[in-house]
């Protein structure tokens, strides 16, 4: 017979359920499960079967907070517990994987007005997009989603890493493809006081003419570009059996959108920057029978210097200072006077640039590499 629970009890068992995900792999859930000998479990001979938060739900409804407490000492974590923890409304764990039976809430309350106050909007934006996009979202897709919510394009690469020491947010997933995550227990209370928080009624404004010539260039140049990738993966496919270039269309978008000032660059140089990463290296490199360094462009350049001796060194040159202009500047890195001198080599010597102009000028060096590795491989 189904048990019935109050409004609280079902919260607070959903809340146990995500402590215990917290806090146990899937072997270790599908381990405590078979120990209490739960129906649930009886279906499954390996722990890779379970579905977890289903797994760990049963778990919770059949034990009690102190054999919750019993259950936690019994097994304590390995190494720590990753998002800040657990800050529950019914339960609090720190780091070590210290339990008390009491609610976090306030505190998750506290930091999150704490980072309204001192980055207001921004961190409206931002807290408000991951909230939309379930609590886990990648940095190409938080920028779309922080667009929508605040209505004008943000690069959040400098809030980010700052909203952890708060607790509010963690970097996750691996160090290539790296996610952005908000503790599931503290959601609902992020989204309540976000709901409280009062815009500036004077609101950034960004005034554009709606399509000017500049704007048609920049169309055109991505057109081309697209077009030449594919032409290289068609006879990278020919020669080598293998593509050269990962689809990548949230990038591809990223860089048609104008480029007005240096926080549009940012984001533009970015999703250039991962075009040239995203190579299908694992492939490259077992074609290379000499040696290599570590490095997508560097494992492209030993391909090139392998098969293809006479190669123009530009190809390998300009993806080098376009990355240059991703990595050693401000919000990425510290800013570096590496960056100048790749500016420079854009032909822009101002600095701060006209960021338009150096834009512009990227996207011709990024799709004069492509014109010469096209003729490398024996195409137009």
């Amino acid at each position: 017979m189904k048990e019935n629970h109050t409004p609280v009890e079902e919260e607070k068992l959903k809340e146990r359920a995500l402590l215990l995900m917290r806090y146990f792999w899937w072997d270790r859930l599908f381990e405590i499960g078979k120990q209490l000998r739960l129906p649930y479990f009886d279906k499954f001979l390996n722990y890779w079967e379970i579905e977890p938060y289903q797994a760990a739900l049963e778990i919770a409804k059949n034990i009690t907070d102190n054999e919750l407490l019993d259950l936690i000492g019994e097994y304590p974590p390995k190494y720590g517990l990753e998002l800040g923890g657990f800050q529950g409304n019914y339960y609090t764990v720190d780091e070590k994987g210290n339990v008390a039976i009491k609610s976090s809430w306030e505190e998750v309350r506290k930091n999150v007005q704490a980072v309204l106050e001192k980055w207001g909007e921004k961190a409206y934006g931002l807290l408000q997009a991951l909230v939309n996009k379930g609590g886990r979202a990648s940095y190409f897709d938080l920028i779309h989603e922080i667009e929508k919510v605040l209505g004008y394009e943000f690069a959040p690469s400098y809030l980010l890493p700052r909203l952890q020491p708060f607790k509010l947010v963690f970097k996750t997933g691996s160090n290539k493809y790296p996610d952005w995550t908000m503790p599931p227990e503290i959601i609902v209370v992020v989204k309540d006081e976000l709901s409280k928080f009062k815009r500036p009624s004077i609101r950034k404004t960004i005034v554009r003419v709606t399509y000017t010539k500049v704007q048609q260039m920049i169309d055109d140049k991505v057109r081309e570009i697209i077009e030449k990738r594919r032409y290289i993966n068609q006879l990278f496919k020919s020669k080598f059996g293998i593509d050269l270039f990962k689809d990548n269309e949230k990038a591809i978008w990223d860089i048609k959108r104008p480029c007005s000032d240096e926080e549009e660059f940012n984001n533009r140089i970015l999703a250039l920057a991962l075009l040239i990463d995203q190579l299908e290296v694992e492939e490259l490199k077992k074609k290379i029978r000499g040696g290599y360094e570590a490095g997508s462009i560097n494992i492209l350049e030993a391909f090139l210097r392998e098969y293809f001796p006479n190669y123009n060194i530009k190809i390998i040159r300009n993806f080098r200072e376009i990355t240059t202009l991703r990595s050693k500047k401000y919000p990425v890195h510290r800013d570096d006077e590496r960056f100048i001198n790749a500016m420079k080599y854009f032909g822009v010597t101002t600095f701060p640039p006209d960021w338009e102009v150096l834009w512009e000028s990227v996207l011709e060096h990024y799709l004069e590499s492509l014109n010469l590795l096209l003729e490398t491989l024996g195409g137009e």
